[in-house]
């Protein structure tokens, strides 16, 4: 499991998809950041899950999503 850098062992960045984009996420189930490539999590290339989903005409919401996995 990855932790998020943001959260001090709190949360944990879940690999999810987002159907109606047809995109792959990774997101802290505490906290909503999400990094939108594997490779890039840490703390200077994330994004906010609501101004994200905002942006691409969807709401922010977990329901959004599927497929989320804690251990990827």
């Amino acid at each position: 499991m990855t932790e998020c850098p943001f959260c001090d062992g709190q949360g944990i960045v879940c690999r999810a998809h987002i159907e109606k984009l047809d995109r792959i996420i990774y997101i802290c189930d505490e906290c909503d950041t999400i990094w939108l490539e594997r490779k890039d999590i840490k703390e200077t290339s994330c994004n906010r899950f609501d101004n994200f989903m905002e942006q691409n005409g969807l709401l922010p919401l977990w329901s959004e999503l599927s497929n989320i996995e804690r251990e990827w």
